[in-house]
Parts: structure tokens; sequence; C-alpha cells
């Protein structure tokens, strides 16, 4: 397919109405004008790296028990996940929420929060 037939599929004569279409991409720069003018492209969202507030909301509800609230235990982990997320900050290093999130499901609470800084990566050399 060439691009300007993509184009075509996006938004041309013969493409659907009333749809939503989701573009996704690590490097928005490197995009074509075309692709993402106005028109085409209504809203752009960047969704960023974690922060430490959202690290630990995401550990709390995949390590609470039903009731959603944390136990001492969790409470515990979880402000040490946040202190190791600003620590990594700090020297320039970030972590997605899917690493976190991938590394929650594989993981025993205890486990995650010891083995979480081998996810993080230095976005200064991306």
């Amino acid at each position: 397919m060439t691009f300007s037939g993509f184009l075509n599929a996006l938004d041309g004569v013969a493409s659907g109405e009333e749809r939503i279409i989701f573009m996704t991409t690590n490097h928005v720069e490197r995009l074509d004008p075309a692709l993402i003018r106005p028109g085409r492209v209504d809203l752009m969202q960047p969704i960023d790296d974690a922060t430490p507030d959202q690290a630990r909301i995401l550990f709390d509800r995949f390590y609470s028990e039903g009731d959603g609230i944390p136990d001492r235990e969790t409470l515990d982990l979880g402000k040490t996940l946040v202190s190791i997320v600003r620590d990594e900050m700090k020297q320039g290093k970030r972590i997605s929420m899917a690493a976190l999130q991938g590394l929650f499901i594989r993981n025993k609470a205890s486990e995650a929060v010891a083995a979480c800084r081998e996810f993080f990566v230095d976005r200064r050399t991306l």
C-alpha cells in the first residue's frame, strides 16, 4: 500500500463515516505532517511514563484485597515503590505504566518492588 493509499483509506471518498481510529507512535516528530494534519487527527494525547503517584495507585490496585483497601504490608511496599520511582527519575530514568503492569502481573508485591529497578530505562539516550 502506498502512503497516498493509506491516507485515502483513513479519510478518502471510500472511507467510512462515524469511526474512531487510534494511531500510536513513540516518535510523533517523525510522522509526515499530512498524516497528522487537523481534520485527520482531531486529538493528540501524550501518554507519558509513570509518575511516582501513578505507580503507587497502580500498585495499590493490583495488590489490595477484594475491598480495594491495601493492608499494612502493601502500604509499606507502595511507599518503597514511590521512593524508587522518585530516585530513578532524579537520575534521568523512567518506567512506563505498561512495564509496571507487566511486572505486577507476573510477581507478588514484594518481588515486584525488589525487581522494579531493572525495568527503568534512561530516556536521555533514546
